[in-house]
């Protein structure tokens, strides 16, 4: 709350916080059940232990895997359920995709090519703040009614992909175009906006998808890809 409120934070109540009425009547991420203030939902996802998430809301896992080729019908290589609150999700996802790819606040210098016959892929490149913010946007704005689709990544050779629940009802087609233009479709306003907030403590580079748009395709050459169909979201980043 230090870093939610800032200066108006008051330092002579911090042992006597009044955790629960912040939670409840404030920041709505509590409610009382059967005289007990219990998280909600967002409550849960965001400030939530690693291990109750995985106990009480194991679909909101995401399965992260590297494929040894270029599409999901080439061998894995590692395959993690990856598990926690919002804020360990994310910083998962950035480790899980270093292991693999190498991600850069800029452009990197070109490098000599690989030789055609090389028995395994050089690592790719990615935009850092492009592939942190396309997580974020799957971990927020996943549709957690849609009970069928786990969110993924798949890192190929070439190319990352994230795939998120989302119902295509009402979606697709024509928001699906609007939110190129920073136009909100969000399912999940409170945990978007808390989230994003610095003092959440997850570091994001402003912008939204647009500038995923604008910074992957100066990057790489070639605009992310976006489609909707059968309740799933997936955007593809290609890597250089």
């Amino acid at each position: 709350m230090r870093g939610f409120a800032g200066g108006a934070f008051d330092e002579s109540v911090v042992r006597d916080y009044p955790t629960a009425d912040i939670l409840e009547r404030y920041l709505m991420l509590a409610t009382k059940s059967r005289d007990e203030l219990v998280p909600t939902v967002a409550g849960l996802l965001l400030f939530g232990r690693d291990d109750s998430i995985a106990r009480f809301l194991p679909r909101a896992a995401v399965v992260a895997t590297r494929f040894g080729g270029e599409n999901a019908q080439a061998p894995v290589i590692e395959r993690l359920e990856l598990q926690g609150n919002l804020a360990t999700l994310h910083e998962s996802c950035l480790r899980f995709a270093k292991r693999y790819c190498d991600l850069w606040d800029s452009r990197p210098a070109q490098s000599p090519g690989q030789p055609a016959d090389a028995p395994v892929a050089a690592r790719a490149n990615y935009h850092r703040a492009v592939f942190s913010e396309a997580i974020a946007n799957a971990l927020v704005h996943r549709d957690l009614v849609v009970r069928d689709v786990t969110t993924r990544l798949h890192i190929f050779d070439r190319t990352i992909e994230i795939v998120n629940p989302r119902r295509s009802t009402g979606f697709a087609p024509a928001a699906l175009k609007a939110i190129r233009f920073g136009l909100h479709e969000s399912l999940n306003p409170r945990i978007a906006s808390i989230f994003s907030n610095p003092g959440y403590g997850v570091q994001l580079a402003p912008g939204g998808l647009p500038m995923v748009l604008r910074e992957a395709r100066s990057f790489s050459n070639r605009l992310p890809e976006i489609v909707a169909f059968n309740d799933e979201f997936r955007l593809r980043l290609h890597g250089i």
